[in-house]
């Protein structure tokens, strides 16, 4: 008797990511869950506007969570991110790249 194993399943890239910079240094995300399978979703992201981005993973959300909270942007600061789904066979392949551009932080007065 042969022992076949079935190949690994890798889930399915997010689709339709989206990001709304919140202020100088939020940044939201959202996306859509496809098929099934996934674990996890991990958040990259790289610094500028040019297609030669240099990708680092920033975060990551549990199974069917497809929103997430960067909080650590800096004002007035180009930005790409991308989503990954996970299972214990590896990463979909990337959601498509989003960019967004951070606004000036607030000013805050002194007080008086």
């Amino acid at each position: 008797m042969t022992n076949r194993s079935s190949p690994p399943v890798l889930p399915r890239a997010p689709a339709e990511l989206v990001a709304v910079a919140v202020g100088g240094c939020q940044v939201l995300l959202a996306w859509t869950e496809v098929g099934i399978g996934a674990i996890g979703f991990r958040v990259e992201r790289a610094t500028g506007n040019s297609s030669c981005h240099t990708f680092a993973e920033i975060g990551g959300v549990g199974p069917h969570v497809t929103a997430f909270s960067d909080g650590y942007a800096e004002p007035r600061t180009a930005y790409s991110y991308r989503v990954l789904a996970w299972n214990p066979s590896g990463d979909s392949p990337p959601s498509n790249v989003v960019r967004v551009m951070t606004p000036q932080a607030d000013t805050v007065l002194p007080a008086e």
